[in-house]
């Protein structure tokens, strides 16, 4: 729980940075719907960090719908392994997991639990055993830190 706890945190933090930054640029009238279709069109054009502003803007507006919430977040740790960035990739999909381990069976979208899976299969072993020891070391130190 307090794995889920911090990687929750974690994005959270990063989507307020992100959205800070670039909001302001993108109309509020604009349904997740449309934010989707302007990030996927920026991924088709390899606009990567524009795709991932339109995703997490996504998650602010919209993240209270659970559905939309994987789907933006899939879409964000596929851009990251797409880009090679694993340390940043995986987070995403083991939120994803922790979701889908807690949600009631047919609540959300089945393909984001399997692709989650298969996006954590392409993370290269090495890189894989480097990100879950960095993790651990992680939640090791933070319930050091909670217990004192």
């Amino acid at each position: 729980m307090k794995k889920l706890r911090f990687i929750l945190l974690s994005l959270l933090i990063s989507g307020l940075f992100i959205s800070c930054a670039s909001n302001s640029e993108i109309p509020t009238y604009l349904t997740s719907s449309q934010l989707i279709q302007k990030a996927q069109s920026a991924y088709d054009r390899a606009a990567y960090k524009e795709a991932i502003k339109y995703y997490q803007t996504t998650i602010n507006r919209y993240g209270t719908d659970l559905s939309i919430y994987v789907e933006a977040t899939y879409e964000i740790g596929h851009i990251y392994l797409r880009t090679k960035k694993y340390e940043k990739a995986y987070p995403y999909f083991a939120e994803l997991k922790d979701i889908y381990s807690t949600a009631t069976f047919g609540s959300l979208p089945t393909a984001y639990d399997k692709l989650a899976d298969i996006g954590i299969s392409q993370i290269p072993e090495k890189k894989y055993a480097a990100i879950i020891k960095n993790t651990q070391e992680e939640n090791d130190s933070s319930s050091e830190t909670s217990a004192e």
